[in-house]
This record gives C-alpha cells, structure tokens and sequence, in this order.
C-alpha cells in the first residue's frame, strides 16, 4: 500500500508549528469539519505509531480507521469548547437561580411582618401605610430592618426545594395581603375573573392568574412547618382604618361626579373605555370599526394568532419547557408520576427535577453570599421582572401612589390631620 503524504507534503496544509496552530483557530472559528478532518487525518497518518498499531489488522483498514479517528477528532474540536462554554453557563444558571430564590425566604419574613404590623402587634421602622409593603416587595434587598438569613431558614427552604410542595419560576405577588387574605377566606375559590366555559389551555391561563391570588407555595410550605399560617387570620386592623378613609375620599368623588353631570357636564364624569382594562379579546372591536369587507379574513387571522398564543402559553408551552430543562440539567434518571394528563406528569417532574438542582447548591451559594456581604462585595439579587428605579432614586412621599393620596384626602374630609397616625 502506497503510503499516504505527510501534513507538510499536502501544500493546503500546515508545515510549522505556528502555521497548525493558526489553521487550527480558523477552522475552528468557521467551523469547517472538512478542513479539521483532513489535518488530523494527515497527521495520523504520519504518525510513527499509527503503522505499527495498525499491523495486525487488514491493510486496507487502515486508511479507513485513520478517516474515523480524525472525523471523531475534528468534531471534539468544533463541538467541545461550545459544549463546556455550556455547561459552565448551566453550573452558573443553576447557582445564580438559587442565589434568587433565597430572597423568598425575605419575602416570607416580610409578608409575617405585616400581618403582624396590620394587626397593630409591632411597629415598623418608617412603616405609614399599607402599600409600602408591596414598595419594599420590589426592593426587598434593600429593606433595612429585615433580619439576615440564618442557617435554619436556608435548611427549611432546602427541604422546600426538595419537596413536592415546590413550584418554581413564578412571578408572584409577595406582598399582596389583600388577595391572599381574600382567597383563605373564600376557601380557595375565588373566580371573578376566570371564565366559565372555557376551553382547556383557557382554563389553563385561569388557573395561573388563580395562582397569584393565592398565597406562594413556599409561603404554604414554611407555615406548615413553622405553624405561622395563623397570621394571616390576625384582624387587619390598620387595613380596615385605611379603608375607612378611603370610602369617605370615594364617597366625595362620587358626590362630585354626580354634581357634574346634574350641571350636564358629562364629559368630566365618564369612565375610562373598557378596552383599557379587558382587552382578552378584540374581536367586538373590529366588528365595530373595520371595513365588512375585510372583517371575516382578519377574524380569521387574529383567531389564528390567539389560538397559537395560547397553545404556546398554556400546558404544551410548560410541559415543553420543563422537558427541554430536565433533558438539559439532570444528568441521572428521574422518576416520573403516573397522570391522567402526560402534559402536567412531565411538567411535575421537570419542576422537581429542577428543585433537587437548586437545593443541591443552596447552602453553598448562600455561604458565598454571606462571605461576599462580610467582605463588602455585591450579591445577588431578587429575579427581577420588568424594569424598576434605581433604589436611590425612590420617592416614598405619600402622594408618589393612589391609595395613600387618597388616605390623606379622607383625613381631610374627617377633620383630622393630613397623617397617617391613626
């Protein structure tokens, strides 16, 4: 058999040490299999040990083995570096999705508080009104009379994590007493907004907007623990006084309003457009304004496009998501349960296939955290959702929101003092 040329007998090739390690960084960076493949095929060839390691098998073999070996070769080049650029950025996903979820620990401290202070039990450092709550939910990193995590809290949180009440990757409301209190109370069932008759991925998104008006899962979790779940049956004492001053502000505007449209001036008087406010569905809308003519093809067409939002909204959307992450991030096997919906069984085992990750990394990252703050380094925030102020930059007078410019108005109108100590 005729022997095969060396790299440097081949002039595509490169002859020096400098010359391959540059060809090697341009075929990497375009990528090019071929050109990779026959360097390294070349090479082999030429390598003393390859004849000798090839003699006892049949000549005509060799040639074949040394494409085989370079093609392997070539595409642990190409694929490689990307692969465990990856898999690093998965590692710090992981951790970093774990330095996010300790600041639910925070959240759940913070909403006890306020139970706590709604009932008059305690007072809170600069605390005036109920809606702070929901201002120090959006800034809970920097809430200064919060006390730092201790090494039981992260222990619980892990179980959480490791248990079946975990469910990661909502947006919830932490602080949003007035829901959560509204739904213990209704038992569970409070459905005003949800449609009746919807179809699956419809009942799907209800269940989800059902959800936020519930109280967090790890909120469940930690008062089954900790036996805090009596809180929220505490008497809201400082949310009932401010509802009081509301109603008198109402009552006012009302007598204004129905003032101006005694006087005829209606203009002043009428409400904002429903769109504003329910805009689920545009379809009435385009009857009313769009040409007869072309109304059926763009019904058509936005029935089209709802339809697909909610297919990649809804179950499908999730359950893909969790498959895709559970494939990607969990290297051993995992159980999954047996369901009347395969949708809601791969998204169950995916969510706890994803908590198991994160508890596995918790109480390292939250040792990180702690070193950096001992040592005046960042750490990692809340996930954050949409954009917010920078902190410096907050107004926390009383008129920056509706509901405490209102408070103060129905002081006004009681004769009391434009405050809120009451």
């Amino acid at each position: 058999m005729e022997d095969s040329p060396s790299p440097a007998a081949d002039p595509a090739l490169p002859a020096t040490p400098e010359a391959r390690a540059a060809y090697l960084k341009e075929a990497q960076t375009k990528r090019d299999l071929a050109g990779l493949t026959r360097l390294f095929e070349a090479e082999l060839l030429a390598h003393p040990a390859f004849e000798e390691a090839t003699a006892p098998y049949f000549a005509q073999s060799r040639p074949h083995v040394a494409r085989l070996y370079a093609n392997a070769k070539a595409g642990a080049y190409l694929k490689g570096p990307l692969l465990l650029k990856q898999a690093g950025a998965r590692f710090v996903e992981i951790r970093e999705a774990a330095a996010h979820d300790l600041w639910e620990i925070q959240q759940k401290k913070l909403f006890d508080l306020q139970c706590r202070w709604r009932a008059e039990h305690l007072t809170l450092p600069g605390v005036r009104h109920t809606q702070e709550f929901r201002q120090w939910e959006k800034y809970i990193e920097y809430c200064p009379w919060l006390p730092p995590l201790t090494a039981d809290e992260v222990a619980l949180y892990e179980a959480y994590l490791r248990s079946d009440a975990y469910v990661p990757g909502r947006n919830w409301s932490w602080q949003n007493y007035d829901a959560f209190r509204r739904t213990a109370e209704s038992g569970g069932d409070d459905t005003d907004d949800d449609a009746g008759d919807a179809d699956k991925d419809d009942r799907y998104a209800a269940d989800e907007r059902r959800a936020y008006r519930t109280l967090p899962a790890w909120y469940a979790y930690h008062n089954a623990a900790t036996g805090t779940d009596l809180l929220l049956t505490l008497p809201d004492v400082r949310g009932e006084k401010e509802a009081y001053y509301l109603g008198l502000t109402e009552a006012d505007k009302a007598e204004k309003l129905a003032a101006q449209r005694a006087r005829g001036d209606m203009a002043a008087s009428l409400p904002w457009h429903p769109l504003i406010s329910h805009h689920d569905d545009y379809t009435p809308y385009f009857r009313q304004f769009e040409d007869p003519a072309e109304l059926p093809r763009l019904l058509r067409w936005y029935q089209a496009d709802r339809d697909d939002s909610r297919r990649r909204h809804g179950y499908l959307f999730e359950a893909t998501t969790w498959l895709e992450r559970a494939l990607e991030n969990q290297a051993s096997p995992w159980p999954i349960a047996a369901h009347a919906d395969w949708r809601q069984a791969l998204i169950a085992a995916g969510m706890r296939a994803w908590g198991h990750q994160l508890a596995d990394v918790l109480a390292e990252v939250w040792q990180e955290q702690e070193q950096n703050r001992a040592l005046g380094l960042p750490v990692t925030g809340p996930k954050l959702y949409g954009t917010r102020p920078p902190f410096a930059e907050l107004d926390w007078t009383e008129e920056e929101s509706y509901q405490p410019k209102f408070i103060l108005r129905g002081r006004e109108l009681a004769g009391e003092p434009r405050d809120f100590n009451f």
